[in-house]
């Protein structure tokens, strides 16, 4: 029982009047600034409004203060769908987390209801305390309701009990708890023996680093009660963070109904979130000019600094995203460079080419680190594995092969033709896109296989959401799919565009991957909505065959590179940190595709103010 109206759970006007300290279950209190048998006193207006209005109120919204011997009657503006003791009780919650002591006693007093009952306040309090033996006798007074989760509930309390003594140094006693009492609860023995292991940890800040672990001061004891509630009915102990975690989710569905998602949802709670519609706006696109022939591949460093382009002219040129300029150009490469991959760190691009080698670029100073000779086909994707010294690479060959950067073939795998791959950021899932109609999933961690995912026709390219949770693929016949990897189930096609003969790589862009985008063989680039699978725009900066398009959160941009040699940036709203409205007055202009004089230090920046068109939906 929450409510603590009647009986032995009655506030009194002794109650009202005692001082102390908040406690979750109403006991302890400040003074009330009003008796409890008195009316609240007339103060002329009540929230602005004329008393005498909201005596004409329905008396469906006149109630009365629980709890009181007085008939006293509170005005209620509104009706609720929702319990009142839910309502008040959240936020007694959040009252009571964000330290308002008064305030959160107040309300105790006044709705009759209280946060907490008597057995799980205590149990809480044991919990906090580290009063181990107190928490072990309650659990079965807090509402655990079945025997499974009663022994998930205990190895917690005891495996938190067992790190504690071992902090303390009491050896003895801890072992006596691993081998009596957390070895009947679990039939995890990896984890039973990990917990074995720190017995022989020398010091406490061994224990704490071994056990990932904070320690008895810290916040371990608040961490296991969080997770003990997992285990307990919510009507008897309201959720962690619970009307936080309701904000969250109101604010994850207004973002799912955002049509064009494209910035972040940083508008607070007073109104609900909704991008613009006026996303990429075209009179604001940069056209970039410094290969000499088709741009084949662009990619974004992570940290958004700066783009990467790889050419049919054997070059791979890094560009600063500050002011659109050629920070470097690398040669090396004896034919084209058809991917580019950068480390996490921002500081190192790998380039693959049809000339059967991956060349490893410092973006730093410029220089080139490391060649490497495996393949004996045109490399065709790369991929890093979390780390700065580790990437994945496949091919034409029949290969996928691990390198570290000093050159060293860490693992190699036998695969089908590769036509692309894919890595989730955590580096536990590998896809692999084959020449035929399938793409392959593998566990990266032990490169074993785990299931296929068949398409009706050759699959040309793919790309993975960061969460891991979706793969669009982009095909011969044109059309674009989405797949739930999860469900392994097709969850929605994206068609408009036109492709057949090149390959033409998409992405997921937006904030959280709520967009789809990819290039046509008629110069269009294409925007979906991902959850509607709605046309949102149909973009044209390029003349040509647009090979691949990227998205960056930290430039909230778009970037597309074509056959036409030149790279476009779409910056997805007024203000992105891409846009730069400043400097389309200094930008020179060139219409001659086939002017072959950029030189090496300087890019030839254009606004394609006259040759863009858009189709908004």
């Amino acid at each position: 029982m929450t409510n603590s109206r009647g009986s032995a759970g009655q506030l009194t006007a002794a109650d009202a009047r005692n001082e102390g300290s908040p406690d979750l279950n109403g006991n302890g209190s400040t003074a009330d600034a009003r008796d409890s048998q008195s009316p609240p006193p007339d103060t002329g207006a009540t929230n602005g409004r004329d008393t005498a209005a909201l005596a004409d109120t329905s008396d469906t919204l006149l109630k009365r203060y629980p709890g009181q011997e007085q008939e006293t009657q509170r005005i209620c503006l509104r009706d609720s769908q929702f319990e009142e003791e839910q309502v008040v009780r959240l936020l007694l919650q959040e009252l009571h987390d964000r330290g308002f002591t008064d305030t959160f006693n107040q309300l105790q007093r006044e709705s009759g209801f209280t946060l907490e009952n008597e057995p799980v306040s205590q149990f809480r309090n044991s919990v906090l305390a580290g009063e181990w033996s107190k928490v072990k006798d309650s659990l079965s007074t807090i509402g655990i309701q079945t025997p499974d989760n009663l022994n998930a509930a205990l190895f917690l309390i005891k495996r938190q009990q067992f790190l504690e003594l071992l902090e303390a140094r009491q050896l003895k006693q801890a072992l006596l708890v691993l081998q009596n009492e957390l070895s009947t609860l679990t039939n995890d023995i990896q984890q039973l023996h990990r917990l074995s292991g720190l017995l022989m940890c020398p010091s406490v800040e061994d224990l704490r680093t071994a056990a990932d672990w904070d320690g008895s001061s810290g916040r371990s004891r608040f961490v296991v009660l969080e997770s003990l509630q997992t285990y307990i009915s919510p009507g008897s102990m309201v959720p962690v963070h619970r009307m936080e975690t309701l904000f969250g989710q109101a604010l994850a569905y207004q973002c799912d109904a955002c049509k064009y998602h494209v910035r972040p949802a940083n508008q607070g709670l007073y109104i609900d979130h909704m991008c613009p519609t006026s996303v990429f706006p075209q009179e604001l696109q940069f056209s970039l000019k410094g290969h000499q022939d088709e741009v084949w591949y662009v990619a974004f460093s992570p940290d958004g600094r700066y783009l990467a382009s790889g050419s049919r002219d054997k070059t791979c040129i890094i560009w600063s995203m500050s002011d659109f300029s050629i920070v470097h150009r690398f040669n090396g490469h004896q034919n084209e460079v058809a991917y580019i991959a950068w480390s996490p760190n921002s500081k190192y691009i790998v380039s693959a080419s049809s000339d059967r080698t991956l060349r490893l670029w410092d973006v730093e100073d410029g220089t080139q680190m490391q060649v490497f000779s495996g393949h004996e086909e045109t490399v065709t994707s790369c991929k890093w594995l979390g780390t700065n010294d580790r990437f994945i690479s496949g091919g034409l060959d029949h290969r996928i092969i691990i390198w570290d950067i000093n050159g060293t073939i860490v693992k190699q795998i036998s695969s089908p033709r590769v036509h692309d791959l894919a890595v989730s950021s955590d580096c536990s899932l590998l896809l692999v896109a084959d020449e035929k109609t399938d793409i392959h999933a593998y566990d990266l961690t032990t490169l074993t296989f785990m299931y296929s995912l068949n398409e009706p026709v050759e699959v040309m390219s793919m790309a993975l959401s960061a969460d891991a949770r979706y793969c669009i693929t982009g095909l011969r016949n044109g059309e674009l799919h989405m797949w739930d990897l999860d469900t392994r189930t097709l969850v929605r096609d994206f068609s408009g565009h036109t492709q057949g003969q090149y390959v033409i790589r998409c992405t997921f862009a937006g904030q959280d991957d709520r967009l789809v985008a990819t290039g046509s063989e008629d110069g269009l680039l294409f925007v979906w909505n991902r959850n509607t699978g709605q046309l949102l725009a149909r973009l044209r900066g390029h003349t040509k065959t647009i090979n691949v398009c990227t998205w960056s959160d930290k430039a909230a941009a778009l970037a597309t590179s074509s056959d036409d040699k030149t790279i476009c940036i779409w910056p997805a709203y007024r203000g992105a940190p891409s846009h730069r409205p400043d400097s389309t007055d200094d930008l020179s202009t060139s219409d001659d595709d086939d002017d072959e004089s950029h030189a090496d230090d300087k890019s030839m920046v254009s606004g394609a103010h006259s040759t863009t068109s858009i189709d908004m939906f």
